[in-house]
């Protein structure tokens, strides 16, 4: 796939690949599989940082990545116990996480990829309402990690976080806090499709099996912020690391981009995967319904949401 090895091309001169994701999108999750599956990547790359991992598992994540045996219902304590609950329950991403295990049996122990789990450690079992304090955090969590694991240690990484948090020139997201890091260099990619977008990107010809790497060091990038990425999204409001609700008890959502933003400002490229609707892995139903763990995800959310 063309658009993989020219993001892999970044890494020659750069150690940060930021890619985005739209959460349970199968077309982002394909990709990401056939990247992690090109030969030149894992000759390239060194770690893969997640934004659906809780650190306070790491060794087991480490542990299985790196081939040993661990149980199932341990490993998903990976990816269930962080501080979204329930948002990484869609398969692609234990699929991506299995997928890392399998190149690593390909590979000598000294060219394995590293996982790191980069979310912010949160111990659900000791968590109170009053004590919820990762909202304001996670990004920067995220950023210490990058320097301490990544960079310090002059590896090379790709990102995958929600786009929001890789976004340049925002407050507070990971490429921003890192900016002051004379060994940061990344290149930021952010995932696009559907319909509805400028002629100018929806002329390109790609779809969900062959998207198109669309750089923005042209005329794209003269486009507003909030045509292209993310479209109608908006982001829950959060101050001192707490969600803001109304006087209904609801919680207040803010626009993600103010007028004016422009394309160039946020990403280096997108990645474009044609008109076609996003298509949804969603988790299975039967993963809550009457179990255990359906009553956990409801009792965190109504800690951090309410109601």
């Amino acid at each position: 796939m063309e658009s993989c090895a020219q993001i892999a091309a970044a890494f020659k001169h750069l150690n940060l690949v930021a890619l985005g994701d739209r959460h349970w999108a199968r077309e982002d999750a394909q990709f990401r599989l056939s990247f992690l599956h090109n030969p030149a990547f894992a000759q390239i790359v060194n770690d893969i940082v997640i934004e659906f991992g809780n650190p306070l598992h790491q060794e087991l994540l480490d542990h299985f990545v790196d081939g040993s045996d661990v149980p199932r219902d341990e490993l998903r304590k990976v990816w269930q116990d962080t501080t979204q609950p329930g948002t990484w329950d869609s398969p692609i991403y234990e699929e991506f996480i299995v997928a890392v295990r399998s190149v690593n049996r390909k590979l000598p122990p000294g060219r394995r990829l590293r996982v790191l789990a980069a979310d912010y450690p949160i111990d659900w079992g000791s968590q109170t309402p009053d004590t919820l304090t990762a909202g304001d955090s996670r990004d920067g969590f995220a950023a210490a990690l990058i320097e301490r694991e990544v960079l310090s240690k002059n590896r090379k990484a790709l990102l995958v976080f929600g786009s929001a948090h890789l976004y340049r020139c925002r407050p507070g997201t990971i490429t921003s806090l890192l900016e002051d890091s004379s060994k940061a260099a990344a290149f930021v990619v952010a995932p696009v499709g559907g319909p509805g977008l400028p002629t100018s990107i929806a002329a390109i010809g790609a779809t969900a099996d062959a998207p198109a790497l669309v750089t923005v060091n042209s005329a794209l990038g003269d486009l507003a912020a909030a045509d292209v990425l993310e479209r109608g999204t908006k982001r829950l409001q959060v101050v001192n690391g707490k969600p803001v609700f109304d006087d209904d008890g609801k919680p207040v959502f803010i626009p993600l981009f103010e007028a004016g933003v422009q394309l160039r400002d946020l990403v280096d490229a997108c990645l474009y995967f044609g008109g076609a609707d996003l298509e949804l892995a969603k988790p299975a139903a039967a993963l809550y319904e009457g179990t255990q763990y359906g009553i956990e995800v409801r009792r965190r959310r109504r800690m951090l949401f309410g109601g």
